[in-house]
């Protein structure tokens, strides 16, 4: 962790975080790699059983997967970010309405919307 924020009950596994914000109930994946970042958090957890049921059914559990890269995003409460995602902006765009596939984008800044899923592997 470096120039960042960790609020209580956030769970963050082996990643590296720097000029972000984990929020409440936020949990972070081993491998994750964030970067100027603002996690909104969970409204509620999901322990380890609930969230092997939903990766048995190949679902996505609330929090950010392992693997994932983020970089100047805004994750919503309850955003749901898959597994080896990558997330930052990679075509470099100002403005996009992708609200149908769970986040848009805002003077370059993809904002993941709340309750949005984000699955397994996406880039944007």
């Amino acid at each position: 962790l470096s120039d960042t924020i960790v609020s209580h009950g956030a769970m963050v596994a082996d990643s590296v975080i720097k000029h972000s914000i984990v929020g409440l109930r936020a949990r972070v994946g081993a491998g994750a790699n964030i970067e100027d970042t603002m996690i909104m958090g969970a409204d509620f957890y999901e322990d380890d059983e609930q969230r092997a049921v939903l990766e048995a059914q190949g679902k996505v559990p609330i929090g950010i997967g392992a693997g994932t890269t983020l970089k100047n995003v805004i994750v919503d409460k309850n955003g749901r970010i898959g597994k080896n995602c990558t997330i930052i902006n990679k075509d470099n765009v100002q403005e996009a309405a992708m609200e149908d596939q769970g986040y848009y984008i805002r003077d370059g800044i993809v904002v993941v919307l709340r309750n949005a899923t984000i699955p397994d592997g996406t880039v944007i």
